[in-house]
């Protein structure tokens, strides 16, 4: 992620919009980035009659081109203070929203997919339905969210002064790894690595319990020193212990006063499937932006 040349941001012109294209142009001064703005148009299956027995009443087709046409020029003139002396491309397209950003975002070479997590519509499923997982789980580019994005305000860059990479040794940690060190470095900030080591088995005696926590410790500090060493990255080591690995990464990131979060979204066991089974968890629990690669 030396660098971030096209950031797409998808949009339904509520103020979480505003919010999210003010976060993409903080980001995108500071990268030189273009930045894509997507609004897609879902359609309702059926439209109610509009005149008396249902005479005059416009065509479902000529509704729809209407609506386009009013989307087109709302588009147009969105964003014009919060993206201002920057490059913009406005698309604008119609069926379902999650398949769309994830093909606008393939289309455009986009190395970023800023999403705003509430909305009004459709993008009212974007914290926890099906348009967040399927974007995470379908993107080939790294997706920037949070549950704290849409309120909070533009993130102010010159305040980076440490981003925090979760790792749990899956196939996609070392590219997690890169990209949290990489975006660390543009701001010359630090970089601190966390593993959550899991609850002892069930079956294993009470006399043993300490033991293992202890083993299970070293061992995991053990691997991410060697990870970090593979890929020539200096960060602070973090292992930590809880049942719970959302609430525990977000304990840590809280604790160190993180001001981003990169995780990766590999499911183990499926290397077609790109959602791991905390990601989602994980976003709405952070305290700060998250970014899933």
């Amino acid at each position: 992620m030396a660098h971030l040349a096209r950031i797409l941001v998808p949009i339904d012109f509520s103020d979480h919009s505003v919010t999210a294209a003010q976060h993409a142009g903080a980001l995108a001064r500071r990268f030189h980035s273009e930045v894509v703005l997507l609004h897609v148009n879902e359609f309702p299956a059926a439209y109610p009659l509009a005149g008396p027995l249902g005479f005059g009443i416009t065509s479902t087709e000529a509704e729809q081109a209407e609506q386009v046409e009013r989307r087109r020029k709302q588009l147009e003139e969105f964003g014009a203070n919060e993206l201002s002396g920057l490059p913009v491309k406005r698309v604008i397209r119609s069926g379902d929203p999650a398949e769309l950003i994830v093909e606008c975002a393939r289309a455009e070479k986009s190395d970023l997919i800023l999403m705003p997590t509430r909305g009004y519509g459709v993008f009212r499923r974007f914290l926890l339905g099906s348009v967040t997982a399927k974007v995470l789980h379908d993107a080939e580019c790294p997706v920037w969210t949070g549950v704290h994005l849409a309120d909070s305000s533009p993130v102010d860059l010159a305040e980076v002064r440490l981003v925090m990479c979760a790792v749990d040794f899956g196939p996609e940690s070392i590219k997690a790894i890169r990209w949290a060190a990489d975006f660390a470095s543009e701001f010359d900030a630090k970089l601190a690595v966390v593993h959550t080591v899991v609850d002892a088995p069930p079956n294993l005696p009470e006399r043993y319990m300490f033991q293992w926590h202890e083993e299970a410790h070293w061992g995991a500090e053990e691997r991410l020193r060697i990870l970090l060493l593979d890929s020539g990255i200096h960060a602070e080591i973090l292992v930590v212990s809880d049942g719970d690995i959302p609430k525990s990464i977000s304990q840590a990131a809280v604790d160190k006063g993180a001001q981003l979060l990169v995780i990766g979204r590999c499911c183990e066991g499926h290397p077609e499937k790109r959602l791991g089974a905390h990601t989602l968890a994980t976003i709405c629990q952070a305290p700060c932006p998250v970014v899933s690669v």
